[in-house]
């Protein structure tokens, strides 16, 4: 079976894929003491996570007794993120809403922290829309908080030539999948790839591809947004660690900002 989405929409089709995709359980403990040492001196505090995707990053901060929102534009996302926090019962609120209209959603309400994990800033096609969505954070982040984001360190990969990311693979009751993503490094925009290949309880194998161009955004495009919607980095770090972001070595572009 072969299912090629040309929709440019990542998202169709792929909410239950995106949980097996990632090991939420080695993630999250990862990234926990990272979120902790910024969230100690403000808990319990107000917490909006923006592009939740399926909501697990906003279930960890619920259990950790913070009050949570969360968002995305994807309303199959957020069908999934409420489902999630409904097993453990977490009290969050979910809005669909994308990165340029959470002020929208959100008129009313003010918060310590928002974020925006996983890559996701790259969504944004456009100057005009990064700038947007920085200046709807501004507008609900509360004098002293703090926006937290993190995407891939584009420059090194176009550096590297990186093409593929590595191998994913899940298993549960007789059936497997494999997930391979690979980068096309265009001029202005990278075309996200991913390889979905599925084995059922017969033993049969099926794949489809899902694709969508985005935005390889630099440190200095996020810097230049920022500082044009209000908002100036105060922290800068190449991973969850807070090492030190090098342009060249770092995985990733970790960005702490606070109003100007």
């Amino acid at each position: 079976m072969i299912n090629t989405n040309t929709s440019g929409n990542l998202f169709s089709g792929f909410v239950a894929d995106y949980d097996r995709m990632i090991d939420w359980e080695k993630r999250l403990s990862r990234e926990a003491p990272f979120f902790k040492r910024l969230f100690m001196e403000k808990m319990p505090g107000k917490v909006l996570d923006t592009a939740c995707a399926t909501g697990r990053h906003a279930v960890m901060f619920s259990s950790w007794g913070l009050q949570v929102a969360a968002s995305d534009a994807s309303s199959e996302m957020i069908d999934r993120a409420r489902a999630n926090a409904l097993k453990i019962g977490s009290d969050i609120e979910f809005q669909v809403a994308g990165l340029t209209e959470i002020h929208r959603v959100y008129a009313h309400r003010r918060f310590d922290f928002i974020t925006c994990m996983g890559n996701s800033l790259p969504h944004l096609k456009t100057p005009e829309d990064l700038e947007a969505a920085f200046r709807a954070v501004n507008g609900l982040l509360e004098d002293n908080g703090q926006y937290i984001l993190q995407i891939r360190n584009y420059p090194r990969i176009y550096s590297a030539n990186e093409r593929f990311m590595p191998l994913n693979s899940y298993q549960r009751e007789g059936k497997e999948y494999l997930y391979l993503r690979m980068n096309d490094l265009g001029p202005e925009f990278v075309t996200f790839n991913i390889l979905i290949l599925s084995r059922d309880e017969a033993g049969k194998w099926a794949y489809r591809v899902e694709s969508e161009k985005l935005k390889p955004w630099t440190h200095q495009d996020i810097v230049t947004g920022l500082g044009n919607a209000g908002l100036k980095a105060s922290g800068v770090y190449g991973d969850m660690f807070f090492k030190p972001y090098d342009r060249e070595d770092s995985q990733d572009l970790v960005i702490i900002a606070e109003k100007a």
